[in-house]
């Protein structure tokens, strides 16, 4: 072989690519690196989320999260140079137009200020700016990234697939609301098996209202009001405490909590029939107080129930799925129609 061939860079194989995923939360916004498909240990981190403030404070830690994260490879391993291929995905709640970077939630108690608003736009905007403060390589690969987004409960659901790989997953992300995903062979499933032609569940009608209305923390709270146990600064979190003590009445607030779910759900698993129920978000935490339950309702539909202690690193992982088509602009998942 030449030596000097054998220096030439263009020899050189470029660096696997750096993702930097995001979990865009409207409580916390959770980050961390992927390379090779694998999490860097030590890279994740968790914040605030700025999803009650203005679009430029949003937009500002944002930026600040990816900046933080590759300086945390630089630390770690190496800094950037120009050879490094740099990719953002984001896992976002919806209503947002995914393959456009477009906000649109209104009205949800969270990220209103970006209501059609380019978040892609705004956020190479603000890498733009900063590249001043932090002249160098870092702001430059920030700024050229491949940026992409996916709903948030399908990222949860594309990521629980890779460790049920063979499995029919109907996954639920319980947080502020319910997020949705049905999963099969590593894709999401939408428009047929009586599943809305979103794929989500959000929004469909239930009793006297749609679904997030009921599934989340708003429909425990609202439970635990009409039972007359709210009191100022009750969570929750503080709820299921006192459950777990003991207290007869808490504990009857989650079990009409899965019963009610059990009774939602039904007509989808009885059509979709999955091979289990994988659950995320804070609220998945609670389900011994409500598993019996949910398992009453469903009946003979009945399936086994898996609450992900790691739910944001299956997250993560179905963010990385993003790019799995690095020729595919578009940054929602493919659907399996």
């Amino acid at each position: 072989m030449n030596r000097k061939d054998s220096a030439d860079p263009e020899s050189v194989p470029s660096p696997a690519p750096i993702t930097i995923a995001l979990d865009a939360g409207g409580t916390a916004l959770k980050g961390a690196l992927i390379v090779n498909g694998l999490p860097i240990p030590g890279s994740f981190i968790t914040r605030p989320s700025e999803s009650h403030g203005a679009a430029a404070d949003t937009i500002a830690s944002f930026a600040q999260a990816c900046h933080d994260l590759i300086n945390y490879h630089a630390s770690a391993f190496r800094p950037l140079d120009y050879h490094d291929s740099i990719r953002i995905g984001f896992a976002f709640p919806g209503p947002f137009d995914y393959a456009k970077g477009i906000a649109l939630l209104q009205g949800l108690g969270k990220y209103d200020a970006l209501f059609k608003l380019s978040v892609r736009d705004l956020l190479r905007f603000e890498f733009q700016r900063l590249k001043s403060s932090f002249p160098g390589v870092t702001m430059n690969r920030l700024t050229a990234a491949d940026i992409r987004f996916g709903n948030d409960a399908f990222m949860f659901g594309l990521g629980a697939s890779t460790r049920f790989p063979s499995g029919r997953l109907l996954c639920l992300t319980l947080g502020t609301g319910l997020g949705s995903a049905f999963v099969e062979n590593g894709q999401i499933v939408a428009g047929r098996h009586a599943i809305p032609s979103s794929g989500m569940l959000f929004a469909e009608p239930y009793r006297d209202h749609i679904v997030d209305s009921y599934f989340g923390k708003r429909g425990i709270l609202n439970i635990a009001s009409e039972r007359g146990l709210l009191a100022d600064g009750i969570d929750v979190a503080d709820l299921a405490e006192a459950a777990k003590s003991g207290n007869a009445q808490a504990q009857d607030v989650f079990r009409e909590y899965g019963s009610k779910l059990g009774e939602m759900l039904l007509p989808y698993l009885s059509e979709f029939k999955p091979s289990r129920l994988v659950l995320g978000g804070q609220i998945s935490g609670s389900l011994p107080l409500w598993e019996k339950d949910i398992q009453l309702a469903l009946g003979r539909h009945a399936v086994p129930v898996h609450a992900l202690a790691d739910g944001t690193a299956a997250v993560f992982n179905g963010i990385e799925k993003l790019f799995e088509d690095t020729d595919h602009h578009e940054s929602a998942p493919h659907f399996n129609l």
